[in-house]
């Protein structure tokens, strides 16, 4: 029985395992083409679009289908994903604790006339988390009202305040609406102790703003990435060492975008092996405090990973569904997310170790990682410096 047992939990962790490169890879790619949409300050999820289309492409069939499974990177078997999604799910969302919580909800709005033909589709959504809302859409006011409230109920179940996610053009009646509502709340393990209002410039040096920097020294894995260009930081969160975040500096004149060019070939789990081989290091972190909360519609950043037949009436085709009857006229999600100073406690550095600053004063990237995965929970840049 314990044989038994133990060969469940490595079958699960190698799945997992698997699911998260998966996402990884598509993490980045996304992070790139959302960020920039947005002038270059961005916050999003990967992984809650990522969960969120690798069900949906259940649905689709042809081109639309091939499209989905290059974008995702995700295997042909159907099987294998359901399981997949259903392990990685269980081990990111079903982990929350008093010092973090991770609150990741996938919403499927679509007509109630509309009948989705793939096999037990309804009970798949379930095991994923996708709550599928069916409405009257023509009578579209009425439905942007009910579904929005609907996920805003839900938020507050778990104290989490939702807004209105989905704009009345963005419904059709012969369309699937797809959002995606993540919160991610967090306690570091070590507090920042000292805020004070310091410059913020760009990657030529020049000031393009004020920010509230907090400071800690802290022990942490550090390194400098020469095929990054940019210095590379871990702090963790709570006391289970299950979530941190992964913070991307890029060098003096570096920018951000050079950085994502250099992340196609020098990937992220090749980051993660050169921090894990770095000596004991003591950190002096300056960090700014901010809050941010993003709406965005995703289309366009879709389209340049190469998915458009899903968003085209004409060229959609999905299972047992006459082609040209359905598609997804658009997808959005909203992310929420604040960083501040409160921790658990002041690290107590030991001395005799090498010591580094890690300075973010310039645009940076940052990433949100289920440590026993690795997988990029939500990931953004900061770029626009605000006194928060």
């Amino acid at each position: 029985m314990k044989l038994a047992n133990f060969i469940l939990l490595l079958a699960t962790f190698v799945t997992c395992q698997c699911f998260s490169e998966r996402e990884n890879n598509f993490s980045t790619e996304f992070l790139y083409f959302t960020q920039s949409e947005t002038a270059g300050h961005a916050a999003v999820s990967p992984y809650g679009v990522w969960n969120m289309l690798s069900l949906v492409k259940f649905l689709t069939a042809g081109n639309t289908k091939t499209q989905l499974q290059r974008a995702l990177f995700l295997p042909k078997s159907c099987i294998e994903s359901i399981y997949g999604l259903k392990n990685l799910s269980d081990v990111i969302l079903g982990s929350n604790s008093g010092n973090t919580t991770v609150f990741s909800r996938n919403y499927m709005v679509i007509d109630q006339n509309v009948r989705l033909n793939y096999m037990d589709f309804e009970e798949k959504a379930k095991i994923i988390g996708m709550n599928i809302i069916s409405l009257d859409l023509n009578e579209r006011d009425t439905a942007v009202i009910v579904a929005n409230r609907i996920m805003f109920d839900e938020g507050q179940e778990f104290s989490v305040k939702v807004p209105e996610v989905i704009q009345i053009d963005e419904i059709h009646p012969n369309g699937i609406t797809l959002a995606n509502v993540n919160r991610f709340q967090h306690i570091w393990r070590n507090k920042f102790t000292s805020v004070k209002v310091e410059n913020f410039y760009d990657a030529n040096n020049r000031q393009i703003g004020k920010v509230n920097m907090m400071f800690q020294k802290v022990n942490a894995a550090c390194a400098q990435i020469t095929p990054l260009k940019s210095q590379v930081l871990e702090l963790p969160y709570g006391t289970d060492g299950k979530y941190a975040m992964l913070l991307i500096k890029p060098w003096p004149k570096t920018k951000v975008n050079d950085v994502f060019q250099k992340m196609t070939t020098f990937t992220y789990g090749q980051i993660l092996n050169i921090l894990n081989m770095q000596p004991p290091t003591v950190v002096y972190v300056k960090l700014p405090k901010f809050e941010i909360n993003t709406n965005y519609a995703l289309n366009v950043p879709l389209n340049k990973m190469g998915v458009f037949d899903l968003f085209e009436k004409k060229f959609s085709e999905f299972y047992g569904v006459p082609r040209n009857s359905l598609f997804v006229p658009a997808i959005v999600q909203h992310v929420s997310m604040e960083v501040n100073e409160v921790g658990l406690h002041r690290d107590m550095v030991q001395r005799g170790k090498r010591a580094v600053a890690f300075y973010a004063y310039r645009p940076f990237l940052y990433f949100v990682i289920e440590k026993t995965t690795d997988t990029i929970v939500l990931s953004g840049v900061y770029s626009k410096p605000t006194v928060y």
